[in-house]
């Protein structure tokens, strides 16, 4: 019988932290660690596995090629041994799952909150409010367990080997203006009207100011915000349109109005996104599920 790895699953977690950080202090600071422990666990690693895993500097650490097949492997193992635990807990009444979420805000208030008294009592979820790229980036390091994030038609890439996705809705990008102005059915008829739209750096200003060039016409912006609630103040103060996501709208002031049936041709994708090994969790099949369902 071939002889059973001497190492730990706490030093393949104290390895991984050090991966997603880049640094033994910064690896420390997320494990409650000195970076002297975190510094002898790597080293008990090295020595276990017998090949060097990281290249130390003064600016941190670089893995090794050894070092970035292992990184792959200690979360594969961490994971697994997360979704077996889970799995004894959700059996045991008396036992409680608590599942990271991140997700950006609307789809806190509109998809997470309304489903937490829909999970059983022995799945409880810790939200996260993070917007999608700081999502994935949690999701990636296992600060968070699974991740609802969105894109726009323009930025969609193809999906990622290491993450598990499960297309939630896709939501269509609704035109908003003032509830007095004349409603038009095209997108062009509001060339001349003024526009808010998100900040130089914002997703949604980007994806809703290529829909505009699509339609022939550059929007002429009186205001930059990514907070609804100063889009809707602006609309109702200058005569503004925008463009906004059907999340967005739930809230939505008597003085707004959706303009119906505009050819807006942009969507927003939502998804459920975990780690490939977490997708037979219980726990995190029971909230894909709800989430599937309220989509």
């Amino acid at each position: 019988m071939a002889a059973f790895p001497p190492t730990t699953l706490e030093r393949l977690r104290v390895f991984h932290t050090v991966a997603s950080a880049g640094t033994l202090a910064g690896a420390a600071r997320s494990l409650g660690y000195t970076p002297s422990a975190v510094s002898q666990h790597l080293t008990a690693l090295e020595r276990e596995a017998g090949v060097a895993l990281v290249e130390r500097s003064n600016r941190g650490v670089v893995l090794t090629a050894a070092g970035r097949r292992l990184a792959e492997r200690a979360s594969d193992v961490l994971d697994l041994v997360r979704v077996t635990f889970d799995d004894l807990a959700t059996a045991n009444v008396s036992s409680e799952t608590v599942l990271s979420v991140a997700a950006f805000p609307t789809a806190i208030s509109s998809m997470l909150l309304p489903l937490r008294d829909r999970l059983t009592p022995t799945i409880r979820l810790m939200i996260v409010d993070a917007e999608p790229a700081a999502a994935l980036r949690a999701l990636r390091s296992r600060e968070v367990d699974c991740a609802i994030t969105d894109g726009y038609s323009h930025e969609l890439a193809p999906p990622d080997d290491d993450l598990h996705r499960i297309a939630l809705r896709a939501e269509p990008i609704r035109l908003i203006a003032r509830a007095d102005r004349p409603m038009r059915r095209s997108l062009a008829a509001y060339a001349d009207a003024p526009w808010v739209l998100g900040g130089p750096r914002s997703r949604l200003g980007f994806a809703a100011l290529e829909a505009c060039r699509a339609a022939g016409f550059v929007p002429r912006v009186i205001a930059e915000t990514d907070d609804h609630h100063i889009t809707f103040d602006v609309i109702r103060a200058a005569g503004a349109v925008a463009l906004l996501p059907e999340l967005a709208l739930t809230n939505l002031p008597a003085e707004i109005a959706v303009v119906p049936r505009v050819d807006v041709r942009l969507e927003r994708l939502i998804e459920f996104v975990t780690r490939r090994p977490l997708r037979s969790s219980a726990a995190i099949s029971a909230l894909a599920v709800l989430l599937t369902a309220a989509g």
